[in-house]
């Protein structure tokens, strides 16, 4: 199963995670596991190459890791995109764990 948290303050998402694969299909055919890290992947490089912000990310593709927080301080419009991207995860996620509540969990940490 895939494990989804993300991170909120003052109701701004600042970090997500995702550990686990979902064991939907087998490794190197399952669909759902390359959706969801298309997904966050792509969060980050929209994050990093377009916003321009300084993330800070782990990331181990054995265990199914990727781990990412916005830095401390982010705020303005800068705070503001990232919303746009985070938010555009969170209801993808959300979205994913309707369907397929067997392989995908997801939480809000405040």
């Amino acid at each position: 199963m895939t494990k989804v948290k993300f991170y909120k303050n003052n109701n701004n998402i600042v970090g997500f995670e995702c550990s686990g694969h979902t064991g939907y299909e087998e490794y190197g055919k399952d669909v759902l596991c390359a959706t969801i890290s298309g997904i966050t992947q792509s969060t980050v490089l929209g994050l990093t190459k377009v916003l321009g912000i300084d993330i800070e990310f782990k990331r181990n593709e054995k265990v199914g890791l990727l781990k990412v927080e916005l830095p401390n301080g982010l705020s303005g419009e800068k705070m503001l995109q990232a919303q746009v991207l985070l938010n555009t995860l969170f209801v993808s996620i959300q979205d994913l764990t309707l369907g397929y509540s067997s392989y995908i969990s997801m939480e809000v940490i405040e």
